[in-house]
């Protein structure tokens, strides 16, 4: 299947300057009176070795107010490993007030209630999550709610499905399936009846597996051997098209595209390398992180060695990407920008930002709906905080 790519316009990989000042985020949202009424909280999990947390911002119209951190009572990856940059360390069950974040050092996942009106946590408890992850616990919740998905990354490699009883609590495990290799990321289809999952150790980087809706249990379905290192993982909204990043390649950023065909079948598409010369758009760096508009029109990925978000136009038909916007995001020390989350309805994208450059933050950046990005600012996080996943729910 033919990858058509075009320029849109020039790249222009400037330092926009913070508007970030105190608590105050100048601009933040539109001035319609319904976004003025909506608010966002945005956690990251800080993924510490010891007394691990969870913390964030209360985002109002003009400001945003940190919140937490708030303890785990376990702890995060050995001596502040940031792990594999697409691993999701944090998680909201759909609908609910119920966030989930894993501690990778002790092996378990922290439940958290959320307050709709100012965004604070409170601990719940913590639940095993079956053996040890040396790669990061990664964590991801069923459309319906009902069903958590953990990835343990060590000698066993194993995914583990954990029913979410109705006020958030986690059951024992329903199953347990080992895996080839350890796991960079995890995500699931948005019909809800596909598992993915991304194993760059391995030679077969890309599975699928499918879900049964009534159990939750998953069963193997089909493996794709990818040209690049597979990390993050984005699903457009149709269930159609699978899309990963791969931490760039020549030292341009690139993204696989591959496809979910029927009984969740891969296919390999294409990898599209953003070099300016196998397509006009040059964008130096890595491409490790992705996340696609809610409507599939546009896909985003970061760049974590020059600190940069870029924006892709989408063809829901071919899976084609077409460059439209870049804007940097931090400083570029290899390891931020790194996963990202949205409030689709602010037109806010938020950004976990782990840098041994400078101090851990928070990334916030506007996103129109033509593609277009504007940075607003960082906002500072806990000193040393391996923050790279992030979660966000607008109320």
């Amino acid at each position: 299947m033919a990858m058509h790519i075009k320029m849109i316009q020039a790249i222009k990989p400037t330092l926009k300057p913070a508007l970030f000042a105190g608590v105050a985020l100048l601009g933040f949202i539109s001035s319609t009176a319904v976004a003025r009424a909506q608010l966002t909280c945005a956690y990251v999990n800080d993924n510490l070795p010891a007394a691990n947390g969870v913390e964030g911002y209360k985002i109002g119209a003009k400001s945003a107010t940190h919140v937490g951190p708030t303890g785990t009572r376990g702890s995060g990856s050995a001596k502040n490993d940031p792990t594999f940059f697409g691993t999701p360390l944090i998680a909201i069950a759909p609908g609910t007030t119920h966030l989930y974040a894993s501690d990778s050092g002790t092996n378990d996942i922290a439940l958290f209630n959320i307050d709709a009106s100012s965004c604070k946590l409170t601990f719940v408890a913590n639940y095993p999550a079956q053996g040890s992850s040396l790669f990061g616990l990664g964590i991801t919740i069923s459309q319906d709610g009902r069903f958590l998905y953990a990835t343990n990354s060590d000698r066993q490699s194993t995914l583990v499905v954990l029913p979410i009883n109705r006020d958030g609590s986690l059951g024992a495990a329903v199953q347990t399936v080992n895996l080839p290799a350890n796991l960079s990321s995890l995500a699931i289809a948005p019909n809800g009846k596909v598992l993915i999952v991304t194993q760059p150790s391995a030679t077969n980087q890309v599975q699928s597996y499918i879900i049964d809706a009534a159990s939750g249990k998953v069963t193997f379905a089909s493996e794709v051997t990818t040209v690049a290192a597979a990390d993050g993982i984005a699903i457009d909204p149709h269930s159609k098209f699978v899309y990963v990043g791969n931490g760039g390649e020549g030292g341009s950023s690139a993204v696989q595209v591959i496809e979910i065909g029927q009984s969740a079948s891969l296919t390999y598409v294409a990898n599209v390398v953003f070099n300016g010369i196998d397509n006009p758009a040059g964008i130096p760096g890595s491409s490790n992180c992705l996340l696609l508009s809610p409507n599939g029109k546009m896909l985003l990925f970061t760049n974590q060695r020059f600190a940069n978000v870029i924006s892709l136009s989408v063809d829901s038909q071919t899976g084609g990407l077409t460059f439209i916007d870049m804007s940097n995001d931090g400083e570029g020390f290899v390891d931020e920008p790194s996963q990202m989350a949205a409030s689709a309805s602010r037109g806010l994208v938020f950004t976990g930002d782990f840098s041994t450059g400078a101090a851990p933050s928070m990334g916030v950046l506007r996103v129109t709906a033509n593609g277009t990005l504007k940075f607003l600012g960082n906002l500072p996080l806990k000193s040393k905080a391996a923050a790279t996943s992030i979660a966000t729910v607008t109320f």
